[in-house]
C-alpha cells in the first residue's frame, strides 16, 4: 500500500472477496449494480469509472492499471483514441486540433463504454469481426474493473 498526503492507494492485484462480488455485480453496461456513489461520494472511498472519465484520467489510470497487471495492453489498445494526449489530437482532415480545444477535450469527462459501443456498431457495419472481438475484449477488460475500489482517503 502507498500512502502519500493521507491518500492510501490500494493494489487491485490483492482484492478482497467482497471487491470479486462487486465485479460480477456488474451489469452489461459496466455499470456496478445496485452501486450508492452518494454513499461512497463522503467516505472518501474513490471507485473506477469508466462512464465518466477524462481521456486525461484515463490515460493516468489505465496506465497504472496496466503497471499493476489488472489490465493488459491487447486489452487495452483500443482505448488509445479515446485517450490520446492533447498534442496527438486531430480533426478528420489531418490538421493539429487548436491547444485550447484539446485541452478543453482532454479534461471532459466521456463515456468510453458508449464509445467502444459505437466502434462494435461500426465493425458490425463494416463486417469486421476481427475489430468487433478487439473492442469486445476491451469492453470486457473495463468491466472487471468498472465499480472497485481506485483509491482510499483515510482523512474522509
Amino acid at each position: 500500500m502507498l500512502v502519500q498526503a493521507g491518500v492510501v492507494q490500494a493494489p487491485l492485484v490483492a482484492q478482497t472477496g467482497a471487491a470479486r462480488m462487486d465485479r460480477a455485480a456488474q451489469d452489461a453496461n459496466g455499470q456496478a449494480a445496485g452501486a450508492d456513489d452518494a454513499a461512497t461520494a463522503g467516505s472518501g472511498i474513490a471507485r473506477y469509472d469508466f462512464s465518466s472519465m477524462s481521456p486525461a484520467q484515463m490515460r493516468d489510470t489505465v496506465n497504472r492499471l496496466i503497471r499493476s497487471g489488472d489490465l493488459s495492453l491487447d486489452e487495452t489498445g483500443n482505448l488509445l483514441s479515446i485517450m490520446a494526449p492533447p498534442s496527438a489530437r486531430l480533426r478528420v482532415d489531418g490538421t493539429q486540433v487548436p491547444a485550447t480545444e484539446a485541452e478543453r477535450i482532454d479534461n471532459t469527462p466521456v463515456d468510453a463504454f458508449a464509445m467502444l459501443r459505437e466502434g462494435i456498431a461500426g465493425a458490425r457495419w463494416r463486417n469486421d469481426s476481427a475489430s468487433e472481438a478487439a473492442l469486445t475484449r476491451t469492453i470486457a477488460a473495463l468491466q472487471r474493473v468498472q465499480g472497485t475500489v481506485s483509491s482510499v482517503d483515510i482523512r474522509a
